[in-house]
């Protein structure tokens, strides 16, 4: 039976695949205090978000006509569904994630607002880095910053995942300054639990053939990076780079766990540059992060990012990193904690990881300085801390 005395949060989120931004979602539906409040969560699909979630007995909804493409159809159908669940739990606070979610729900959770009278309630949503960072024609830019201004009007906060997110919105006038505020993610350490290096490579290894008789070389470097495959990650970029050092070191092993759409064009891109004894795409690895203690470098070549999991997630591992100079990266990684490249930037990517793979002890320092970071500066009680703060 519904507890009275607690507050009624609902979550909700485009996708239920398990990403940075699924991750948030489940971290704070599933450690905010259960004695004050009910938390119910709402995403389109049942992936692994949404098993997650019903896992640890939150309650969940699968908004059917929540999609990542644009159907207008579907997305008047999606503001009924909001519309009769919002009616059925009658929520105190509804936080919304991710960009579409948060124009559908926005609107829908104004007009139930007026509906029932009740404008007490909290609307809340979470930028996990700004769409219009993204790489588009001039135009596309124009209209996803009027949609992100609309989508702004709203809500009553608008938390950012990174500062320089926040900045951002306050530059292109998403929003007004003291509607924007600055949480940072942050990752549980109990959490985790990641195998040994060996363990890591041998379970690895048995998932692609061609790379069980590579373990045995002894000067092998293994470049890892997690993320799903989609043109903002940027993961072509990185196979480029792989080709740059293949010649010198021909050892090298690359491994790009992931799932998306763009699967398909990094194969094609592997096998055109030959090096399919190189580079190894894994689809779908479930606790992917589990696996990073078999990696030497963690590489994330993203050309747009929020305040990206997988490099707190690198640094719990006491990864040395290379990443882009994008979103909210550079508040993670610092001069003592990693190299920081230009996007898009295959040459520059590569004389970084040569250096790396020259200085075992540079990797050694840099990995363990950024796991005294992540501890200190991005841990999940600081998030749900500031969040609790953000929803009074």
């Amino acid at each position: 039976m519904p507890n009275k005395s607690k507050k009624k949060i609902l979550y909700v989120i485009t996708k239920s695949a398990w990403g940075g931004a699924g991750k948030y979602v489940y971290d704070l539906a599933t450690n905010l205090p259960k004695d004050k409040f009910e938390i119910y969560v709402a995403a389109g699909g049942e992936e692994e978000l949404a098993s997650k979630i019903k896992e640890a007995g939150v309650f969940y909804y699968n908004i059917i006509n929540f999609q990542r493409d644009i159907n207008v159809l579907k997305e008047i159908f999606a503001y009924f569904e909001i519309i009769f669940l919002l009616l059925k739990i009658r929520p105190d606070i509804i936080h919304v994630n991710s960009s579409k979610a948060g124009g559908i729900v926005g609107i829908a959770a104004w007009d139930y607002r007026f509906l029932t009278f009740n404008f007490g309630l909290k609307i809340i949503f979470t930028a996990h880095g700004w769409a219009f960072h993204e790489i588009r024609p001039k135009w596309q830019i124009f209209i996803i910053k009027l949609l992100s201004k609309i989508t702004a009007f709203y809500y009553s906060k608008i938390i950012c995942v990174s500062e320089f997110d926040r900045l951002s919105a306050v530059k292109n006038h998403i929003a007004s300054a003291k509607k924007l505020i600055t949480i940072h993610n942050g990752i549980k350490i109990e959490n985790y639990h990641f195998l040994s290096k060996e363990e890591a490579c041998e379970n690895l290894k048995s998932q692609i053939s061609n790379l069980k008789n590579k373990i045995e070389a002894k000067k092998e470097i293994w470049i890892g990076t997690i993320g799903e495959f989609t043109k903002n990650k940027g993961q072509k970029y990185l196979i480029d780079a792989i080709k740059l050092l293949v010649t010198r070191y021909p050892l090298l092993v690359a491994i790009i766990i992931g799932w998306g759409e763009e699967k398909s064009n990094l194969k094609s891109q592997i096998s055109n540059l030959k090096l399919e004894n190189n580079i190894f795409l894994i689809n779908n690895l479930p606790d992917a992060a589990s696996y990073l203690k078999a990696f030497d470098i963690f590489v994330l070549p993203s050309i747009k990012e929020g305040l990206p999991y997988t490099l707190l997630e690198a640094g719990l591992a006491e990864l040395p990193v290379i990443a882009t100079k994008v979103g909210g990266i550079h508040e993670i990684v610092g001069h003592d904690e990693g190299f920081l490249v230009d996007a898009g930037n295959s040459n520059e990517l590569a004389e970084k990881i040569e250096e790396l793979i020259e200085n075992s002890e540079k990797r050694k320092f840099m990995g363990i300085n950024l796991w005294h970071k992540i501890l200190r500066e991005f841990s999940l009680e600081k998030m749900l801390t500031s969040t609790l703060s953000a929803y009074e």
